[in-house]
């Protein structure tokens, strides 16, 4: 399988990546309020090209959210402290060439509110569940 291309919107963050098999609608206050939609892969599966970002923690600060140094926008997540950590996220709105209608999409309710801005016929998976 070919990988491929994702970017901020100043092309200060770039990536590639497999397209991934879903991805998640997660409700949490970040994610909401990004609009980002996850995809998961292990660290070492995400080839960066340019990564110019800052870093933004909060609650028990065990992700580390990253933001383009430019533009703003969401890239990605990693575990504070980990280089080579077994899952990591990367906001799939950044894909280029990527089908939303062929890649299934899963909620998770990590708001605790049952609000999300997107429809899935799946069932909403439980808080802090994968």
């Amino acid at each position: 399988m070919s990988k491929i291309s994702a970017s901020c919107h100043c092309g200060g963050v770039r990536f590639r990546v497999e397209a991934p098999e879903w991805v998640l609608d997660c409700n949490c206050s970040h994610c909401r309020l990004y609009g980002a939609l996850m995809a998961y892969y292990p660290q070492r599966d995400v080839t960066f090209e340019a990564d110019d970002t800052f870093i933004y923690m909060w609650g028990d600060r065990a992700l580390e959210m990253h933001h383009c140094r430019t533009c703003g926008c969401f890239s990605h997540f990693t575990v504070a402290g980990k280089t080579d950590a077994e899952k990591i996220g990367v906001n799939a709105r950044l894909m280029r060439g990527l089908d939303p209608a062929h890649v299934p999409l899963v909620q998770k309710n990590n708001g605790n509110d049952h609000i999300f801005w997107t429809k899935s016929d799946r069932p909403v998976l439980p808080s802090h569940d994968i």
